[in-house]
């Protein structure tokens, strides 16, 4: 068997380094030559943001109506979810708590159904959801 030797062609080797050279650099710079598409907003035509959630940690803080009560009189119960697998969840002055959770001076101790167990500055009290008394009628 004969052995072929090919004569070293410099002109192409010199062209294939070229080649890839061009193609490295047409991938790396390829990227920031392109124009970027402009940012479309979403128009709501008058209605809600559907991207934008409705309760955000911000906006419970700050629409919180348990900041400034000072006794268990002042709290409000609005509705209960009582769920004791998955826990449960009362709103209570414009604010969605959880047990255990602490809103200034007023903490959930305990859910039930009927109500709540609050701590209001150390003092801790049960606040039915539903008072017992029926308003008086006035019969003349």
């Amino acid at each position: 068997m004969q052995k072929l030797n090919k004569p070293f062609n410099l002109a192409r080797t010199r062209r294939l380094f070229l080649w890839n050279v061009w193609v490295a650099f047409g991938i790396i710079f390829s990227g920031s030559f392109v124009q970027a598409a402009p940012e479309e907003l979403y128009d709501a035509h008058g209605r809600r943001d559907p991207f934008v959630p409705l309760i955000t940690q911000t906006s419970r803080q700050a629409a919180s109506g348990l900041i400034g009560v000072e006794s268990l009189d002042e709290i409000s119960i609005e509705g209960i979810v009582y769920d004791p697998k998955n826990g449960s969840v009362i709103i209570a002055n414009d604010s969605v708590m959880k047990e255990g959770e602490e809103q200034g001076a007023v903490k959930v101790l305990k859910i039930l159904p009927d109500g709540a167990l609050f701590s209001v500055n150390g003092i801790e009290g049960f606040k039915a959801q539903y008072s017992s008394e029926q308003p008086k009628k006035d019969s003349k």
